[in-house]
């Protein structure tokens, strides 16, 4: 099936749904965008291997995915905007969908910490941390991929032994706080990728032990003192290096880093 050529112009971007007409949840399987014939590319080949085999499952039983134009008419940042919005309240873990939809570092989350994201005040730290950057944030993963995502598997040498507590930051700003209880080789302690439960997606049977880290450790209340100092606050001035995933609050030693009138760490 193709959209005649002379509506292409109507058409615009748009946004486009793929559903099983099986499921009485009415909900979609996938939300992507498009212009000209790109929605019906699913129809030969999805380009999305989950796609693929939810497609391939509904054909299996003498079926044949139902395709809906949610909005067209569109701009491609307006498609963008709708796309995201749309996988970000139908909830990414109940779609194929690879990503939550381009520009959405920040979604579905609640105005206090959209409102803590953007007016995060500078804090300095007292505490030995080491700083994890997780770009993208995804605010709806399970506390468990957070946790294991945060804490495995990073390149990193005897300054690690120091620290006290690892901070996820996104864009600059603490999300979570866990205790470090000690360091381990990567994929030596139980993760989600060495998790042979059958229900598990993340499992890697393969998974080979690298020369890499991971921490043991756990997660902080909200309400704990810690978190209250640092959740939420901006760190951007201990981010050294941009090509970095881990970064310290302290030097060699274990001292805690100074800074000078202009922000400068005055003793590396």
């Amino acid at each position: 099936m193709k959209f005649p050529a002379n509506i292409h112009k109507e058409l615009k971007n748009y946004i486009y749904a793929l559903y099983d007409s099986a499921d009485d949840s009415g909900l979609p399987f996938y939300v992507g965008r498009g212009v000209g014939d790109r929605v019906f590319s699913h129809l030969k080949e999805s380009h999305n291997e989950e796609v693929q085999i939810r497609i391939d499952g509904i054909r299996d039983k003498g079926r044949e995915p139902v395709i809906k134009i949610i909005l067209h008419g569109l701009s491609a940042q307006e498609a963008i905007a709708g796309e995201t919005a749309s996988i970000a309240m139908l909830g990414k873990g109940n779609l194929a969908n690879k990503v939550k939809g381009a520009g959405s570092s920040l979604t579905k989350v609640s105005p206090r910490e959209l409102i803590d994201h953007y007016n995060a005040k500078p804090v300095v730290i007292n505490h030995k941390v080491v700083m994890i950057i997780r770009n993208p944030w995804n605010p709806d993963l399970p506390e468990q991929i957070h946790y294991d995502l945060t804490r495995s598997a990073w390149k990193l040498g005897k300054k690690k032994d120091f620290a006290e507590y690892a901070l996820l930051v996104h864009q600059g700003v603490v999300k979570k706080i866990y205790t470090i209880a000690n360091w381990y080789l990567d994929g030596t302690t139980f993760h989600s990728r060495n998790n042979p439960d059958p229900n598990n997606q993340n499992y890697q049977k393969d998974f080979v032990i690298r020369n890499r880290y991971e921490f043991v450790g756990r997660l902080l209340d909200p309400s704990d003192p810690i978190s209250k100092l640092y959740i939420g606050k901006s760190v951007k001035k201990y981010l050294r290096s941009s090509g970095s995933p881990c970064h310290y609050s302290y030097n060699g030693k274990g001292e805690i880093y100074n800074f000078n009138e202009t922000g400068k760490i005055v003793n590396l």
